[in-house]
């Protein structure tokens, strides 16, 4: 029987943040450690941490079914009933590892273990690339957008991070990974904005020339905003590709969300990677904001042939998630993703619509809380909306008479 803590990305997939530290998945909210100390590129090989006393340890509880702390939001997820990024990963290795579900992923890992407790160079990678971005999306923060790193209204929500961090790491842990390139199948990239990353284009032309990218899937995180033939030609020598676009919603929507991406700029992006044979999907990140305008995309994407995948939904900033939302908002909301669900949705998408009912379903904050979220999601909002020549009641009309219905009050700043 397969533990329900089993999960194949510490066996198979190592993720490195834009700062060269590591964490198990892009899910886990907490950097690996040891010795009190984060566990970093800057100190250490991939191989020494992949290796590592802490995978060693979370490797061995997963298999003896002993919960990992890492992992909390996982199980937080599938306790509502919707599908965890665990199962979703263990489905996908499954195909990878041309295994028979989690008892065959299950069964190929343990073969690879190597005394119990080592195992191979990882097949997968999930890179983190850096902050640079040429958008500063509100659920964003410096970490990972270095326009918010030099907007000092946004970046204050944080801290005041500067999003300064030393990539010195990727040098020279991209000369491993070329190294042991024989053994990598799948590289997910991230950023930052992976196609105006100069490594990126590096690392694409390395592995064509050196021809392993035959072997190699790419899964790659993009806001779209960026398109040239040369990319695409590029993406054509890899075994697999999938080209995530991120995009919230239609038109004024996605521009209010994603600051200052174009809707027209990034359809016309999205219909070129299509013509270029480039496999794309829509991943949006469900979202406060979005509440009532994600359905409107969902349908664009089935009438344009395009796959929705919803996968992602936010959890923090927390006053910018679903669970921020009143009562009235939620049942609205809830009433008509149930009806797309049982009326429209394809078979193929149920799970990830499945899993948006099922996080409106699940219990809120106690009311203390929830009127501190709300109050922080006026403010934000009020905030960027003044400093960008924004209007929430423009972009998001049905959501901000729902707001002030029930008892919400905006600052309605001229729009630019």
């Amino acid at each position: 029987m397969v533990p329900k803590t089993f999960c194949a990305l510490p066996f198979h997939q190592m993720t490195v943040m834009n700062d060269g530290k590591v964490r198990l998945c892009c899910r886990s909210e907490v950097n690996m450690t040891s010795e009190g100390r984060d566990l970093s590129l800057h100190h250490a090989t991939l191989w020494q941490i992949w290796n590592s006393d802490y995978l060693r340890s979370v490797r061995r509880r997963m298999l003896s079914g002993i919960d990992v702390e890492d992992c909390v939001q996982c199980y937080e997820t599938e306790a509502c009933g919707a599908a965890s990024l665990r199962q979703i990963m263990n489905a996908s290795f499954a195909s990878r590892l041309d295994a028979e579900g989690d008892e065959g992923v299950l069964k190929r890992t343990e073969e690879s273990l190597d005394g119990g407790a080592n195992m191979p160079f990882p097949s997968a990678l999930h890179l983190w690339l850096g902050n640079h971005c040429n958008l500063k999306c509100r659920m964003c923060s410096p970490m990972f957008s270095s326009r918010i790193a030099a907007d000092k209204v946004h970046a204050a929500w944080f801290g005041g991070q500067d999003g300064a961090a030393n990539y010195g790491w990727q040098e020279a842990v991209f000369e491993e990974i070329f190294e042991h390139a024989n053994y990598v199948k799948l590289i997910q990239f991230s950023g930052g904005e992976p196609f105006i990353h100069r490594t990126f284009r590096e690392i694409l032309r390395k592995l064509v020339e050196t021809r392993e990218a035959a072997h190699i899937e790419l899964y790659i995180t993009s806001n779209g905003m960026t398109h040239s033939p040369e990319l695409s030609s590029l993406l054509a020598h890899f075994s697999s590709v999938e080209l995530g676009i991120s995009v919230d919603g239609l038109g004024v929507l996605q521009e209010y969300i994603r600051f200052p991406s174009k809707w027209d700029a990034l359809r016309r992006n999205i219909f070129s990677f299509q013509k270029d044979k480039v496999p794309i999907s829509i991943r949006p990140t469900a979202q406060a904001y979005n509440a009532f305008g994600l359905l409107d995309l969902a349908r664009w994407c089935d009438t344009n042939g395009i796959p929705f995948v919803l996968d992602n939904i936010l959890s923090a900033p927390g006053f910018l998630s679903l669970d921020m939302l009143p009562d009235v908002v939620i049942l609205k909301t809830l009433e008509a993703w149930e009806q797309y669900l049982h009326t429209e949705c394809r078979g193929d998408n149920r799970w990830h619509v499945g899993k948006v009912v099922s996080v409106l379903r699940r219990p809120r904050a106690e009311p203390d809380k929830l009127a501190v979220l709300q109050d922080q999601f006026i403010r934000f909002t009020n905030d960027l909306d003044e400093s960008r020549g924004q209007s929430f009641a423009v972009a998001c009309p049905e959501l901000y008479d729902q707001l002030t219905a029930a008892g919400f009050r905006f600052r309605t700043p001229e729009c630019h």
